[in-house]
């Protein structure tokens, strides 16, 4: 009996820090290209709670472009679903979009930090990676580098991540069953860093990152991997 017990204790322990030390699973990734049918991109949209794509590469040649490709499946599901938009990346053209996204229903979350926010108040329990000022110092060249000026830059760059995590996260966990759509610079789209990286600490969401294929590049018109 008390060697059951001795083995069911150490059996509890071992699982139990497996559980505590799991880490957030991280986003997968996708490369996509305008020639993906429809049916692929509504594969896409039915594997993830969470889409991300990088903004710069929002397209308005045609309504045939991924960006439009993507609303389409969207709307298709037939399921509510927000978008959220960096808006200091907007233009007039990507207004195009976000219209066409209004009249389908969709929410649209602005994820803009505002000018006077807190980050020691406001977006506690976030944890950026270890090494993740000295990946954003490798930006500069030593002749620009400045450990004051880019600190600061590294800081403002931070908050801007953190609180669109913070946006997202919170906009999931209220609407349960809703996805979203996030339209991003590309350098706040990475697999252990930026805004993914923060969300997966707040949430089990599916995330998904897209990456764009224009038309000139060659392979197969959708291809996914981990």
């Amino acid at each position: 009996m008390g060697l059951r017990l001795l083995l069911g204790a150490s059996l509890w322990f071992v699982s139990s820090c497996a559980f505590f030390s799991r880490q957030p699973a991280l986003p997968r990734r996708a490369a996509i290209g305008p020639t993906g049918s429809g049916e692929k991109y509504a594969a896409l949209v039915d594997s993830a709670d969470i889409i991300y794509f990088p903004s710069e590469s929002v397209t308005f040649d045609s309504r045939s472009e991924a960006a439009w490709k993507l609303l389409n499946a969207m709307r298709r599901a037939a399921a509510p679903f927000a978008l959220a938009w960096d808006l200091s990346a907007d233009n007039i053209k990507s207004r195009a979009l976000l219209a066409e996204a209004g009249r389908s229903g969709a929410e649209i979350l602005s994820l803009r930090a505002p000018v006077a926010a807190n980050a020691e108040e406001t977006f506690r329990g976030f944890e950026p990676p270890a090494d993740d000022f000295e990946r954003f110092a490798r930006r500069f060249s030593d002749r620009e580098f400045n450990e004051a000026r880019v600190r600061g830059a590294y800081e403002s760059a931070l908050l801007a991540e953190e609180f669109a995590a913070a946006k997202i996260s919170s906009h999931f966990r209220e609407h349960r069953g809703e996805k979203i759509v996030v339209f991003l610079r590309r350098e706040h789209l990475g697999r252990d860093h930026g805004v993914p990286y923060f969300v997966s600490q707040k949430t089990k969401a599916r995330q998904l990152i897209l990456n764009p294929q224009r038309r000139r590049d060659r392979g197969p018109g959708l291809l996914t991997r981990n």
